[in-house]
Parts: C-alpha cells; sequence; structure tokens
C-alpha cells in the first residue's frame, strides 16, 4: 500500500471531524455532562487503584485490580473506569460510582495503552507483545475486533469524532494511524526515538508524541499528517498533557524527575519544574484550573496549578503509581 493511496481516505475523514464535532458537543450539552470530581490512580506496586476526591484532594477509597495495573481510561460522565493489568494480562471495569470491580476480562498477552471512543462504546487496548490494538465492547469488555500496528504499541488517542486511532509504536518510532470503522492501519507517522506517552490537544488538531530516547516531543499537524516541530525536553519524557485551553503543554520527564512546560504557539519549552521523584502519568483537568501528576517513586498524586505553575499539593496514593492514561474524566 503506497502513501498516495492512504492520503484520500484519511482527509476525507479528517474533514468530516468539524461535522461531527458540532454534533458531539450538542448531545454532550443536551445530555448535560460534566467531569466527576474524581482521579483514579492505578498503583503498579500494590495492584490497585486509588480513588482521590478532586474537590477535597483527600484519597478516598482503594479497589483491587489484577496483577501490576499501569494503564487507565475514565468514561466521559467519571462513572466507568477501565484498568489494564499487564501481569495478569487482562482488563479490569470498576463502578466509578460505587468504587467497585463489575468485570473483568482477559485480554492478549501485555495489555497497556487504553482509550475510549468518544461515544464510550468502545475501549481500545495496545497489546505490547502481540503488536496489535483490541477492540472491547465497554458494557461486557467483549472482544470486537483485533487490529494489527507496529511493534510495542503503548499510548493512545481516539479523534474527537471516533473516527480515527492514533497508536504509539514504541519500538518502531511510529505513529500508527486507525480507521475505527474498518480496524485497519491506514497511515504511519515518523516521530523521535521510543514513542510512548501521546496526547491530542484539546481542538483535536495536534498529537503531542512524548518521546522516551530522544529526549523530545514530537508535535503532528493532524491537517497535513506531518510532524511540525521536535521541542527538546528533560530525560525520558513519559507523558504529555495539554491545557484545556490549549496554551500549555505539559511533559513528565521520568529520569530528571522534572515536568517540561511547552508553549504551543512558539513551540518551544518554557520551563522546567522540579515535580518529584520519577513522574509518570499526568492529566490537565477541564475544569478545574489543575495538572495532575503521579510521582511512581514518590507514591504520590501532584496538583500544579496550571497558571502559576506552583505546587498545591501532593496526594498520597498506593505503590508506585502509574497513571498511564485519561485518568479524570474529561481531562486531557
Amino acid at each position: 500500500m503506497t502513501m498516495k493511496r492512504v492520503t484520500a481516505p484519511i482527509r476525507f475523514l479528517l474533514r468530516r471531524t468539524a461535522v461531527y464535532l458540532v454534533c458531539f458537543a450538542m448531545a454532550a450539552a443536551g445530555q448535560g455532562l460534566s467531569a466527576a470530581p474524581f482521579a483514579f490512580v492505578t498503583n503498579q506496586g500494590d495492584d490497585s487503584v486509588t480513588v482521590i476526591d478532586l474537590s477535597s484532594l483527600r484519597s478516598t477509597v482503594s479497589i483491587k485490580v489484577g496483577s501490576k495495573p499501569a494503564g487507565i481510561a475514565v468514561s466521559r460522565n467519571g462513572r466507568r473506569i477501565y484498568v489494564t493489568n499487564p501481569e495478569s494480562r487482562d482488563v479490569y471495569l470498576l463502578d466509578g460510582i460505587e468504587f467497585k470491580s463489575l468485570a473483568h476480562k482477559a485480554v492478549g498477552k501485555g495489555p497497556l495503552g487504553i482509550a475510549l471512543s468518544p461515544d464510550d462504546t468502545r475501549v481500545y487496548v495496545a497489546d505490547w507483545y502481540e503488536d496489535r490494538v483490541y477492540v472491547l465492547d465497554a458494557d461486557d469488555l467483549s472482544i470486537l475486533g483485533r487490529i494489527a500496528v507496529g511493534d510495542s504499541p503503548s499510548g493512545l488517542e481516539v479523534s474527537k469524532d471516533g473516527q480515527l486511532l492514533f497508536v504509539a509504536d514504541r519500538d518502531d518510532n511510529m505513529i500508527s494511524i486507525v480507521d475505527t470503522g474498518e480496524n485497519r492501519v491506514i497511515r504511519r507517522i515518523a516521530v523521535g526515538k521510543r514513542p510512548f506517552g501521546i496526547r491530542l490537544d484539546p481542538e483535536g488538531k495536534r498529537l503531542y508524541v512524548a518521546n522516551v530516547a530522544s529526549d523530545d516531543l514530537s508535535v503532528v499537524d493532524l491537517d497535513s499528517l506531518s510532524v511540525i516541530a521536535t521541542i527538546a525536553v528533560g530525560s525520558t519524557p513519559y507523558g504529555v498533557a495539554v491545557a484545556p485551553d490549549s496554551r500549555r503543554v505539559f511533559v513528565t520527564n521520568q529520569h530528571e524527575n522534572t515536568l517540561s512546560v511547552i508553549d504551543p504557539d512558539k513551540l518551544e519549552e518554557t520551563h522546567r519544574l522540579a515535580i518529584g521523584e520519577f513522574p509518570e502519568g499526568i492529566i490537565a483537568h477541564p475544569d478545574d484550573g489543575r495538572v495532575y501528576i503521579a510521582n511512581w517513586f514518590d507514591n504520590e498524586l501532584v496538583v500544579l496549578d496550571i497558571e502559576s505553575l506552583q505546587i498545591i499539593k501532593q496526594i498520597p496514593t498506593g505503590d508506585s503509581p502509574r497513571a498511564f492514561g485519561v485518568f479524570v474524566a474529561g481531562g486531557s
């Protein structure tokens, strides 16, 4: 398959995005959807998920899941939480209201990254060892499909209209773009070395890619489907978050214990903050003006003010928090 043959369908899908976004926004407004006031943090060291009340900034309860949980996805209304457990090779479905396990399903050999479709009906799970993405039914976790992607898939993101799935193929140094209607890869984009965490901006115009081995952030323009910038950050970047107004991008630097702050207009790093030991998962809340960072070696969730860049609080979690994915409803 040549690039010329796949370019046209991708651009057609992207043009449809604007129409779908308007319809989806109207539907969401009609349903009164809003972010739930909780963060759900996967703890790899004690096989649990810590539930944190974002109103009081306190840990409330711990939910037992499978072995070595890492990836997490929260539904838009916060009522359902999905957790990947690479060691027990399964996915858990949790109740976000009663804070209990509802179901679990064996999935592949190494489920890691996880993402939900915008309508919360499909769950996408990256299998690190099988080089594929599983498609699950969000209600019963039944397997609906399998998508062959690149080597060692990790981070996942779904376009705002649900038409495209973006996959970080870590050991191929590529981003795979999947047509979710046909469940097949229709384009691949070369990025930096060992891409891992990825995040779309709230407008769905850019994809930010943290490259673990090249210590940089690739910025992918989704109109041209090309890398428009490569921004140097700290050592071993892991996770990415984007402010709700898209004015700042945040990158956790694992081996440097820092947080890079990026100006997306100037496409440059503006700040590098000491944030705690081995920062990993990160999310920007849609409306509380805060960024939340899981520090793996500190067993804590750091609360950072988006504007002042000051640490507000450090909240205890379980052992070895990862929080790889969207662990706050509506987060970016």
